[in-house]
């Protein structure tokens, strides 16, 4: 939603965002301000305490005194704002505007980033570049199961030291900033929000492969700097460029729905959406299983708890009246654990009852569809089950007809939001990422006006420009061997697909056309001696040295030709 945005405009927004922040953070440490609202003779304020109410923990009434808003401010409105951010203006509106991604970028804009001596593969000199995480690295690999374990360790110090302890919430809070400034040191690009931070895991099961009001990579001109691609401004000529270094790919900030179909089956994903879900039960659930009541939990008394770090200790369940003689630093996991081993072996058996269902229906659907679609139910799920108590310390003292649109609008954005996803297929998204690069070569051919029905290429739809190019079929085998590649060559320019995973990519294209999977190597070989630049190792090599191994590369993939499965 933000993308066309300059970033000269989004710079000052962020600058804005992180010195409210900073204003927050200072305000965990001292609030003179706030404390006045839940006065109990104040004549307005709906935090204003009630001196005579008793929330219990336990068998325990909690002292009602005025208290410090700060903590309720970050945990009950501007932590559900961010869920709510994801889920309908999109992951790339959270990613420019968060203060955090802007801050972990505070090395590279002092042009200060840690480099390794290199030799360049080409010229045999010296030369020094950034460092990037690898795909094939361990981090690269296993990084949302790292994540997941940090979003988890998280909740658990949240629940056991910070949740209203404000002096230790700030001082997380920095050491969360200042964690994020060393990993923007150490590696480039968004590195910390990649690999390293424990929000990352979140988006993406918010996000899926759309939210409602984000835009789409591939329905955009190419080339394009798009949705919260890295960017800079050319100090010469005041224009955005992509500043961009490959440090993950596919990457989310470029093409978030791209990124979705390809790490669907990505080690960790399943654990990620199918565990989230078990999360927010757990995490919600444990205020219950620790006070034995829900008052504890709605009334926002867990934001101003006194002594919250020294009852980590303490009786972890209170169940009806019963103590259940488990300390609360354990407790807290064990409830973790219990429910995101039930929501994920839940996760795993829907997938398999979704394909029995649709079979039985007459509609055979791949494991990938199954897992996108379970996938989908839990998002939405998630987002319900978290609006259900996220919040509600706060929206809960709100007049009742407002607080009734409020959830009428949880709703109506859950619904759309599955209704529009539920039946997205990655068939549908290749089509659509195809189709502006049919258009121009379908402009370079003269096609029969009566075809279009009036109507001009860029008018049709993505399923009618793939229909359109059946019609090459009665052209000669050289412009169609013609046609193919231009498309290859402008897909693999635009980063949509690499050369190795083109094979499958264009199976359907060579169809329509009717061409072989050997013109399909031989269009590689062409691109790889004509346009070497355009072919990637799958590593994260500097470019150099994917372009002398470009033709090398092209001469590898076209070898199974003759040896082709289909």
């Amino acid at each position: 939603m933000l993308n066309n945005v300059s970033e000269k405009t989004m710079h000052r927004v962020r600058w804005l965002l992180v010195i409210g922040w900073l204003i927050l953070i200072a305000s965990l440490f001292y609030d003179p301000i706030t404390p006045l609202f839940t006065q109990p003779d104040h004549p307005t304020s709906p935090f204003r305490i009630d001196p005579e109410r008793c929330i219990k923990i336990r068998e325990y009434c909690l002292p009602q005194t005025p208290f410090s808003m700060s903590a309720l401010m970050w945990w009950a409105m501007i932590v559900p704002a961010g869920i709510f951010i994801l889920l309908v203006l999109g992951h790339e509106f959270w990613r420019r505007i968060c203060p955090l991604s802007f801050l972990s970028q505070i090395p590279r804009a002092l042009g200060i980033q840690r480099r390794r001596k290199t030799i360049d593969p080409v010229t045999g000199e010296m030369r020094w570049e950034l460092v990037v995480i690898g795909e094939n690295s361990w981090l690269g690999r296993n990084h949302l199961y790292f994540q997941f374990g940090l979003f988890v360790l998280g909740l658990g110090i949240r629940i056991l030291f910070i949740n209203s302890d404000r002096i230790s919430l700030g001082i997380f809070l920095i050491g969360t900033i200042l964690c994020a400034v060393m990993v923007g040191y150490l590696y480039a690009g968004k590195s910390w929000c990649h690999y390293f931070c424990p929000m990352a895991p979140v988006q993406l099961v918010y996000t899926g492969p759309r939210s409602l009001l984000g835009s789409q990579n591939h329905h955009a001109q190419q080339p394009a700097i798009t949705q919260s691609m890295c960017r800079t401004v050319d100090a010469k000529t005041g224009q955005e460029q992509s500043a961009c270094v490959s440090c993950k790919a596919p990457c989310f900030d470029i093409d978030a729905e791209k990124n979705y179909w390809a790490e669907l089956r990505r080690p960790g994903r399943r654990l990620v959406q199918y565990g989230y879900l078990g999360m927010v039960i757990a995490f919600y659930l444990y205020y219950f299983l620790y006070a034995g009541n829900w008052d504890y939990y709605f009334t926002g008394a867990w934001t101003h708890e006194e002594d919250q770090v020294a009852r980590a200790w303490d009786t972890g369940f209170y169940l009806y009246g019963h103590p259940i003689p488990i300390p609360k630093a354990i407790a807290v996991f064990i409830t973790f654990g219990v429910l995101i081993a039930i929501t994920f072996a839940l996760g795993l058996i829907l997938e398999k009852l979704c394909r029995q269902y649709l079979s039985r229906r007459g509609n055979i659907v791949s494991v990938e569809q199954a897992q996108h679609i379970t996938f989908t139910l839990f998002t939405a799920a998630s987002f319900w089950t978290f609006f259900s108590y996220g919040a509600r310390p706060s929206l809960n003292r709100l007049p009742y007809y407002p607080l009734l649109g409020f959830n009428a609008l949880i709703v109506l954005v859950g619904s759309v939001w599955l209704y529009r996803t539920l039946r997205r297929t990655r068939d549908q998204y290749e089509r659509e990422n195809m189709a502006n690069s049919l258009r121009k070569q379908l402009r370079k051919l003269e096609i029969d006006a009566s075809l279009l029905g009036g109507r001009s290429i860029e008018e049709l739809s993505a399923d009618e420009v793939h229909t359109l190019v059946k019609v090459l079929q009665g052209f000669s085998q050289q412009l169609r061997q013609q046609t193919y590649q231009g498309i290859v060559l402008d897909l693999l320019t635009q980063q949509a697909v690499d050369a190795p995973g083109s094979f499958e990519f264009f199976k359907r294209l060579r169809q329509d056309l009717q061409l072989t999977d050997s013109d399909h190597f031989t269009t590689i070989q062409a691109i790889g001696a004509t346009h070497p630049q355009v072919l990637r190792s799958l590593t994260n090599r500097p470019s150099s040295a994917q372009l002398h191994d470009a033709v090398t590369l092209a001469t590898t993939i076209a070898k199974p030709a003759k040896k082709s499965p289909l």
